[in-house]
């Protein structure tokens, strides 16, 4: 009995050993601790890996068409307000025509959506947890490959962060400088898509709902903002005003079908996925805590989260199934990071496996950003890997028009003596040649 006694006395410290010793391997806080020392080596990482293939590849057809809008500058075009090819332009007056000066400009700003979640964040949960807010929005697979392509989403976060930032101290403030400078950045995001629209009429549910932000509708300065803010309309006004509306019946007619379709209802599926499903999971739990908080930044956040996250699964199942529309609510996304590491704590807090929960949330959605930046950019090596993975695995948007372009010049060396008028079936075959 007495060995018995013993044995077992033995296996129950060497259990209570083990327990310690696996406690011991994660930290306290594990989310603390790695914004507190992994932020800047895995935001490099992030940062080398953009680089890399936003110089190898060649441009999507979306960053052409941008491209091809900018060597004819106007207010407005047939699908976007200026903001794009503006960049576009810019990128290529330093640069030169090439893909990567194209890129250029969006690969600076999608860079620096960290540090500005960083300062949107500063007031609002200070310093510790808007480190750990930029941590995670390395964990976003869709937020950290932002500026690898020259697309609009990349300065329309940008703006939608800032003008947040702006608003929030403007409110606390209210400094006249911080109110331009809100009237200021919406108008340039107003100037950039029609989605960004989402941003401002946040702020004005915020100031009909919220009780104590209903006083700003009688402040003069927030009156200023709001007419500035309304010139980012202006080139969109005048540029329907002056086609019939084209632009606008594109997105809100031709675009879509507007036919139900079943598989709209996995919107929401999907966002998980390409989000990542635990911090999926955690953004919306963050959200709907917002919701019903009565503090006027938190309901800020919260209804520009919802205008995204449910407008766009709601018109999921009648959106345009040819397009890629997936993107589209993360603008939404983002902003809710400010409160996720707080929202984490307090979900994992009274679980014993929380800190293995927060550990793994972390490691599968920068996991989850490695592999997509990998995945986009190994269109970049589609001669090396074809042979080994095989014809149609790998896309083709960003590949192949370098040898399709020099073919197209040697076709027209051989048989005109002059440069004829090339036709081609769509924008994107004209803008690459």
């Amino acid at each position: 009995m007495n060995n018995d006694s013993n044995e077992n006395n033995e296996n129950d410290g060497n259990n209570e050993s083990c327990v310690k010793q696996s406690q011991m391997s994660i930290p306290t806080d594990p989310l603390r601790h790695l914004a507190s020392h992994w932020l800047w080596p895995l935001g490099a990482l992030i940062f080398a890996l953009k680089a890399l293939f936003a110089f190898r590849l060649e441009l999507y057809s979306d960053e052409i068409f941008y491209w091809f809008e900018s060597t004819r500058p106007a207010l407005a075009y047939s699908d976007l307000p200026f903001m794009s090819s503006l960049l576009a332009g810019l990128g290529t007056a330093v640069l030169g025509d090439t893909p990567f000066a194209v890129r250029l400009p969006f690969f600076l700003i999608g860079c620096s959506l960290p540090a500005v979640l960083y300062w949107t964040a500063l007031p609002l949960v200070g310093k510790a947890e808007a480190r750990e807010a930029a941590l995670l929005s390395l964990c976003l697979p869709l937020a950290s490959s932002l500026g690898l392509l020259a697309v609009p989403d990349v300065p329309l976060v940008f703006l939608g962060l800032l003008a947040i930032g702006f608003f929030i101290r403007a409110r606390a403030t209210d400094s006249l400088t911080h109110w331009l400078a809100t009237g200021v950045v919406v108008a340039l995001g107003l100037s950039t898509h029609y989605r960004f629209s989402l941003f401002p009429a946040g702020a004005v549910l915020l100031l009909l709902w919220d009780s104590s932000s209903r006083q700003l509708w009688r402040n003069p300065r927030t009156l200023i903002a709001f007419v500035i803010a309304a010139a980012g309309l202006v080139p969109v006004i005048l540029f329907n005003a002056s086609h019939q509306m084209g632009s606008l019946a594109f997105y809100l007619v031709d675009r879509h079908p507007w036919e139900f379709r079943p598989a709209g209802l996995l919107h929401l599926f999907e966002q998980a996925l390409l989000s990542t499903p635990l911090l999926y999971g955690l953004l919306l739990a963050t959200g709907l805590g917002l919701l019903r908080s009565a503090e006027p930044n938190a309901r800020l956040v919260a209804l520009i989260a919802a205008l995204h996250i449910v407008l766009y699964a709601a018109l999921a199942p009648f959106s345009d199934p040819t397009s890629t529309t997936l993107h589209w609510p993360l603008a939404g996304y983002i902003p809710l990071l400010i409160y996720a590491p707080a929202a984490l704590r307090r979900l994992t807090s009274s679980f014993a496996i929380g800190r293995r929960v927060t550990a793994l949330l972390f490691g599968i959605g920068y996991l989850g950003s490695l592999t997509a930046l990998i995945g986009v950019g190994s269109q970049s090596l589609h001669t090396q890997l074809q042979p080994i993975l095989g014809m149609g695995v790998l896309s083709t948007k960003m590949a192949g028009w370098a040898p399709f372009a020099a073919e197209t010049r040697l076709v027209v060396a051989a048989h005109f003596e002059e440069p004829p008028l090339i036709v081609t079936d769509n924008y994107y075959t004209a803008a690459q040649l």
